[in-house]
């Protein structure tokens, strides 16, 4: 993955002329825009409205955070717990999906609108949609309009 911001270099050393708590609210308020986008940019994916709800920010000394929490968002992949974020944004295979402890799985089928039970599942897999690496990206954009905007 390749972060390509222009005049990056020349961003960072301005940044450490700033004052200590003008670097800390810079970095709060940046950390915050992301997670606004964040949030937007994940709605396309919405089922259940989880993933939303778990998109997450933390600001710890002179590192703002955006991650996806664990929360409800686990499943079962190759005998581990993962959080199924994980797939929305890299992608799967294709693969088979079948019942782990019933007979049948059964799903809403909107073409005849109503439920259907099938013993398995062919999965046609999925390209996947990096929404918070892009949040990040298109925040990265508007630095100079975050900094005027706590600088008044």
């Amino acid at each position: 993955m390749t972060i390509k911001t222009t005049n990056l270099k020349e961003t960072l050393e301005w940044l450490k002329d700033l004052d200590e708590n003008l670097q800390r609210e810079f970095l709060k308020e940046v950390t915050y825009e992301a997670h606004k986008k964040a949030i937007k940019y994940a709605a396309p994916h919405r089922r259940t409205g989880q993933m939303e709800k778990n998109i997450r920010r933390r600001v710890k000394k002179n590192e703002g955070q955006i991650y996806i929490d664990d929360e409800a968002m686990l499943v079962d992949w190759r005998g581990k717990q993962v959080n199924y974020a994980a797939f929305v944004l890299f992608g799967t295979r294709p693969h088979e999906i079948k019942p782990k402890n019933k007979r049948a799985l059964r799903f809403f089928y909107k073409g005849i609108d109503e439920f259907v039970y099938r013993k398995k599942v062919h999965h046609p897999g999925y390209k996947g949609d990096d929404f918070l690496y892009r949040a990040v990206q298109d925040t990265f954009k508007q630095l100079d309009e975050i900094y005027k905007r706590i600088k008044i």
